[in-house]
């Protein structure tokens, strides 16, 4: 099993509200960003599995506050596969502070993979070598 790679996120102005602290909404794009980020880093990214013909949706996702972050913090956003089934993949996210290391946020998201017409997608089947990549990076929660 690998780990996969944390990444960072410094917070920008335009990230946060009224209470000058991030909206709620851009935590997800961070669970986002950090996945492709993610998935360019272990050599799976999302343009070169889309011009394969492997598109793969969010069909569920959630976020925990924790505590608020603020402009010009940095976070960390760490993101472990929890389980992959070859038809989805489930992905948990701690985004944390790098200044103190306090949580600000936790959440998963799932995903299943699809052709570009719309049709369930078996990794394992179709790309046998990019299913035992992704179960290479499988770390389920205990």
């Amino acid at each position: 099993m690998s780990k996969l790679p944390p990444y960072e996120h410094l917070v920008h102005y335009y990230e946060t509200d009224q209470m000058a602290v991030v909206h709620h909404s851009n935590y997800i794009r961070w669970f986002e960003e950090a996945r492709i980020f993610a998935f360019d880093r272990i050599g799976m990214g999302y343009r070169e599995c889309e011009e394969m013909g492997i598109i793969s949706p969010v069909t569920a996702v959630s976020c925990q506050y924790k505590t608020s972050a603020k402009f010009h913090d940095k976070v960390n956003v760490e993101l472990k596969f929890t389980k992959f089934t070859g038809i989805r993949l489930y992905i948990s996210y701690t985004v944390t502070d790098v200044a103190t290391g306090e949580v600000r946020a936790t959440g998963s998201s799932e995903h299943c993979f699809v052709s570009p017409d719309g049709k369930i997608l078996s990794i394992k089947k179709s790309f046998p070598d990019l299913y035992e990549k992704l179960t290479g990076f499988v770390e389920e929660d205990a």
